[in-house]
């Protein structure tokens, strides 16, 4: 059980790999080549499987297991089955994401419903027998409230259920912009909607190793899919450029605040605090080499952490993008470039602040990691809204908010 996840993250590490390579050839080639590359690129991936065990000889304290290259085939397999399943209406949802009106949020609501099921249930380390599911019963695996044992101090676990909330809210979004019905109605589907999604991820979640399911995570998911469906259902009335010129002003502030969270949830708790000498000292023992502390975990913890940071810092690329659209139009452009240099020097300054707390390891691959999460959240912004506002500011709607 405990090794369930390693194997399972190299089974998902090698998926990507086909799908991507066969959604590039798709538009490229007839049914034979594809079915000739697709055979091609299983070959490749054991190859490529085989050559990274055995290259890892030389790497000590890796370990060399015909599990992995096993996991790893499985992964090529599965992506292989996964792109001849559904790979052309993949790519025909992301082509309509640049489409107009309802086809690109129904587009966005399919895509991000796969993506969101699919984040909430990593690392897929599913129990397989009985004997395991009788001992997760008798633990203790259920809480109907959050406590200090379910998701931690105070702060982490306020930070956890509000983030639930918002990462369920574009899903309530999208349905307020696909759905025909309004007010009361709208609401209270999607209150059951939420009510559907919270209690099948969270009663998946027992079935995990990792996992712990919590009731209150059933009711964030409620007021996030609400929340969201409110929005969607008033912007289908109202063009985005008021919300954007209203919000905007107070993005520093929120700027600011958010970075403290940040900074707070990397520090408290990670006493005894230490001198300015002692910290400092901490700095020789830092290696800079990029990725070398995921280098020294396992597969599962190291694929956890990358995504945690760059869920962190995505929503300082988006605060970037809503305060410069409203002052330069500028979608995309050099504000890629602002967005992560940003969100680089907030990631550098809470790695640099852990050098302080005895309880915290420094970690130079975060401040990569959350400079390029930023610049992935300004270009998605960017993509997502793209059409509607310049739609909006065609037909005079922007100028009119910015005068």
């Amino acid at each position: 059980m405990d090794s369930r996840a390693d194997w399972v993250a190299n089974i998902l590490l090698y998926i990507p790999l086909p799908y991507l390579w066969l959604g590039f050839a798709s538009r490229r080639g007839r049914l034979i080549r594809l079915v000739l590359f697709s055979l091609s690129i299983f070959v490749f991936s054991v190859v490529l499987s085989v050559a990274i065990e055995f290259t890892q000889q030389f790497f000590p304290p890796r370990t060399v297991s015909l599990n992995d290259i096993l996991a790893e085939i499985c992964g090529t397999i599965i992506g292989i089955f996964l792109w001849w399943a559904s790979g052309e209406r993949v790519r025909d949802l992301i082509d309509s994401l640049f489409a107009e009106g309802k086809r690109a949020a129904y587009a966005g609501l399919v895509l991000y419903t796969i993506g969101y099921l699919a984040f909430s249930l990593f690392p897929y380390d599913f129990l397989i027998s009985a004997a395991e599911i009788s001992a997760k019963w008798k633990g203790n695996y259920f809480h109907l409230f959050a406590s200090q044992s379910t998701c931690g101090n105070a702060l982490r676990c306020g930070t956890k259920l509000i983030a639930e909330c918002a990462a369920v809210a574009p899903l309530g979004l999208l349905i307020g912009l696909v759905s025909r019905r309004s007010g009361g109605p709208l609401m209270r589907s999607a209150g059951w909607i939420g009510f559907g999604l919270g209690l099948v991820i969270e009663t998946l979640q027992f079935f995990l190793v990792s996992g712990r399911s919590l009731g209150a995570s059933v009711v964030t998911r409620i007021i996030g899919v609400m929340v969201g469906a409110a929005v969607g259902e008033t912007l289908k009335r109202k063009s985005l450029w008021p919300w954007l010129y209203l919000v905007s002003p107070f993005v520093p502030i929120m700027g600011v605040g958010y970075s403290l969270l940040l900074a707070a949830l990397a520090w408290v708790g990670k006493q005894p605090m230490l001198t300015l000498e002692d910290g400092l000292k901490r700095v020789n023992d830092i290696s800079f080499m990029p990725f070398y502390y995921h280098y020294y975990t396992t597969e599962s913890a190291a694929m956890t952490s990358l995504l945690a940071v760059a869920i962190m810092f995505f929503p300082i690329g988006v605060q970037y993008w809503i305060w410069r659209v409203t002052r330069l139009r500028e979608f995309v452009a050099r504000g890629t470039i602002g967005a992560i240099f940003i969100g680089g020097i907030i990631s550098a300054g809470i790695e640099f602040g852990k050098l302080f707390f005895g309880g915290a390891r420094p970690d130079p691959t975060n401040v990569f990691i959350g400079a390029v999460a930023a610049g992935a959240g300004f270009v998605c912004a960017s993509i997502c809204t793209r059409s509607s506002l310049t739609l909006a500011i065609e037909d005079g709607d922007g100028a009119d908010c910015a005068n």
